[in-house]
């Protein structure tokens, strides 16, 4: 994390004081030491916290432009690697190491964006005069938010991480060594009920779309229990998601159309909990990203997109498990366009060819959707077949409600606790194609081998690869970081 410290300062204020290309470059004049004189300084450094998630920069992106969905279906059953990329490929065969250049950007950006929480957080206590005291509420509860999410993150990726609580004044400070993850799950939890109170409100008239909220925070709360009660095999903690989600049941609808959920029009409306946004809504311009020049095929169409890679393709397994019924298969996937017959499928669910058909560059203002109400409903069926040793009714109106929306019918009844789990697993991977979920989905369920295995005979997976390695830089910058086991 030697880097994070100054490079997340110099992103923050770059973001942050791009209101407006006609002002000075507030960079000139501004430091960390003398910048945080009011409530609209930390306002503009929230904004620019966010920005953190996406903006690009030459060390590749920020966290959601696209290495976290990237190699969470890349290391599955779900996509192989058709670009020159060699960590990418790696990544696709499981022959990665400590060296992939990916996982090192994933860890980086995740702590760029933890330490600008932290200072939000600190700075927020040191602001003596606010317009309501909502407005230190909602800011303090945004940094527990996207804090709380990252470390989450990363216990899933790497278990053992650094838990920095505090904003880093100096290189010695970040030299510390990897918490175990039952405390950083601790932490977690704790950031995300603190959230859950902070954000009940939101004082930010323009500042809304975009912003997560109290359900998002249960929401992403009910993921962590759900995870950690595999992880531990805790019969409490699947109850304690069980509690959450009932927090967000009812107060979302699944959007009738499973197509209709990633199109422009819809950003931040129905389905949608909290997604990260790549289309300017909170006034800043941001940037694009880089769905359709990843997953698209090159078209010849002026109707089409000339700058679509196809970098990441489907691999046959998970195209042929979808039935032809299955209305998320032709939402999910494209074969062909205006005649012209592509060399097999490509994953199209992001292009809104209706509101961005005509782009010649490829790029997209389309949201990453980090939380919406199907996986409400599939995390709440799965909840209770771990609470009950088995699915109830409840549960199977969860699922089905998923399958229905999908045209598909309701799921065979009278299945046993085994059964239903893998029915879950299967429907999340028709459900989330390319959302950033299936590596850990595999993880979770104990699946990951087997599954991709069928998918790719030829990968190396290998037991330990239910983490990823602590990337060998920071291991370089940080000797006090041991290693995973198998990537020695």
């Amino acid at each position: 994390m030697k880097k994070q410290i100054i490079i997340t300062i110099l992103i923050v204020f770059a973001v942050a004081s791009c209101n407006d290309f006609l002002e000075p470059d507030l960079r000139s004049i501004h430091n960390y030491n003398n910048y945080f004189q009011s409530e609209e300084d930390l306002v503009n450094f929230a904004n620019g916290m966010f920005g953190g998630l996406i903006t690009w920069t030459w060390e590749g992106g920020g966290l959601f432009f696209n290495n976290y969905w990237v190699l969470q279906d890349l290391a599955s059953d779900n996509c192989y690697e058709n670009g020159p990329s060699i960590d990418l490929h790696d990544l696709s065969n499981f022959t990665f190491d400590a060296n992939n250049a990916p996982v090192y950007f994933i860890w980086m950006q995740c702590y760029n964006v933890i330490n600008s929480s932290n200072v939000l957080l600190k700075e927020s206590e040191n602001i003596e005069e606010y317009s309501s005291p909502l407005v230190k509420n909602h800011l303090q509860g945004e940094a527990y938010f996207i804090r709380g999410m990252l470390y989450f993150e990363l216990a899933k990726l790497f278990g053992d991480v650094p838990l920095q609580l505090f904003a880093t004044t100096s290189t010695s400070e970040a030299l510390i060594p990897r918490t175990p993850v039952a405390d950083v799950y601790k932490s977690v939890i704790s950031d995300l009920k603190k959230a859950e109170q902070l954000l009940v409100e939101n004082p930010f008239p323009d500042r809304k779309e975009g912003m997560p909220t109290h359900l998002a925070a249960s929401t992403l709360l009910a993921k962590v229990y759900l995870t950690r009660g595999a992880l531990n095999n805790d019969v409490n903690d699947f109850d304690s998601s069980r509690v959450c989600l009932e927090k967000v049941l009812g107060k979302y609808t699944l959007e009738p159309e499973f197509s209709d959920i990633f199109k422009i029009e819809n950003t931040n409306k129905g389905e949608i909990i909290w997604a990260v946004n790549f289309s300017g809504t909170l006034s800043e311009g941001w940037a694009t990203n880089q769905f359709i020049v990843r997953l698209m095929p090159t078209t010849e169409s002026d109707n089409g997109v000339r700058n679509g890679q196809g970098w990441e393709r489907p691999t046959d397994y998970l195209y042929s498990s979808f039935s032809d019924i299955d209305k998320r298969k032709a939402a999910t996937f494209i074969t062909e366009f205006e005649g012209e017959v592509f060399d097999g499928p490509y994953i199209k669910k992001y292009w809104d060819q209706e509101a961005e058909g005509g782009r010649q560059n490829g790029e997209s203002d389309a949201d990453f959707i980090y939380l919406r109400y199907a996986d409400v409903l599939l995390m709440y069926a799965e909840a209770l077949n771990e609470i009950y040793a088995g699915p109830n009714p409840i549960a199977y109106d969860a699922i089905n409600a998923v399958r229905n929306r999908a045209g598909i019918g309701d799921l065979t009844p009278n299945l046993n606790y085994q059964e239903f789990k893998n029915a879950i697993l299967q429907e999340r991977q028709w459900e989330f194609v390319m959302e950033g979920q299936r590596w850990y989905d595999l993880v979770r369920m104990k699946k990951l081998e087997e599954r991709v295995l069928l998918a790719k005979p030829e990968a190396n997976v290998k037991p330990y690869h239910i983490l990823f390695p602590i990337p060998q830089t920071e291991r370089r910058y940080n000797p006090k970081l041991t290693q995973n086991t198998g990537y020695e």
